[in-house]
């Protein structure tokens, strides 16, 4: 009667959990003890450090044109002069 059936075998689910597991051990192995969450923490200091030079840019900068004086990045892409 079950001739002719196709399907996976509990050995070959058993297998592929195996190797899953396998897998999983390595990546958490690696992520712990390569330094990746460290490594995370650090370019999240570093791009918080950036936006925060970003924003003084904003305050900080001033470029001269003739009579014209504008302050800030955004006010000297935009054309806004003081």
């Amino acid at each position: 009667m079950m001739k002719g059936q196709k399907g996976i075998t509990l050995v070959a689910l058993i297998i592929t959990i195996i190797v899953m597991l396998i897998l999983v051990a390595v990546t958490v192995t690696v992520a712990l003890d390569g330094g990746l969450i460290g490594k995370t923490q650090e370019a999240k200091q570093g791009w918080e450090s950036a936006d925060d030079d970003v924003e003084d840019l904003d305050t900080t900068v001033q470029f001269k044109e003739g009579s014209n004086t504008y302050t800030g990045i955004n006010a000297i892409v935009n054309g806004d002069a003081s």
